[in-house]
């Protein structure tokens, strides 16, 4: 089981692209608001018979932002040196013990979180084609849910009320017509 790291985490300009050997670590990206990072999200789907369900991971308690709400199947902040893809591998691996085949990826959208103006996510589909069994030992996650698609998508139109990360409207509409575009 893979245990969650401390690295230091890629800076990035405003317009998206990474600064070459420039990183910070979390408390100084807290320090300092012109600090851009960047994020990896992978929503991990699958069909069973005619039903699409998204997985959705229950933040650990503990967790010093959003302790208890559902969220992405795994995300994480982007390391230095490191681009979206491998820390989705990376963060997958760390979080729900799952290693992801990279050429399965499926890239939806990027955009700045409306959480804060100060990160960007990179957002990933992976549709699991077989039942695995996951595990989350190293403190970060509680529980991972199944959720119908259009459970799911009840959720976001109102996240506060379901205990779900609030991405943003237009970041749930993106993920949302994607996973029907790839259902069919």
């Amino acid at each position: 089981m893979a245990t969650a790291h401390n690295e230091p985490w890629q800076v990035y300009a405003e317009n998206g692209a990474p600064l070459e050997g420039v990183s910070a670590s979390r408390n100084e990206f807290k320090q300092n608001p012109a600090l851009i990072m960047g994020a990896a999200h992978v929503w991990i789907w699958r069909k069973q018979g005619t039903n699409i369900e998204v997985l959705l991971q229950r933040r650990s308690r503990s967790k010093s932002t959003w302790p208890g709400y559902l969220d992405i199947s795994a995300a994480g902040h982007i390391d230095a040196g490191e681009s979206p893809v491998d820390s989705v591998l990376r963060e997958a691996q760390e979080e729900i013990d799952i290693d992801i085949e990279a050429e399965k990826l499926y890239y939806v959208f990027s955009l700045r979180t409306p959480l804060s103006g100060r990160e960007f996510d990179v957002v990933y589909l992976y549709q699991l084609d077989r039942d695995i069994q996951f595990n989350f030992n190293d403190g970060e996650v509680d529980e991972l849910l199944w959720k119908s698609l259009d459970e799911f998508e009840v959720m976001t139109k109102n996240p506060e009320e379901y205990n779900l990360v609030p991405q943003g409207e237009a970041y749930f509409l993106l993920l949302i017509a994607a996973l029907r575009r790839l259902s069919l």
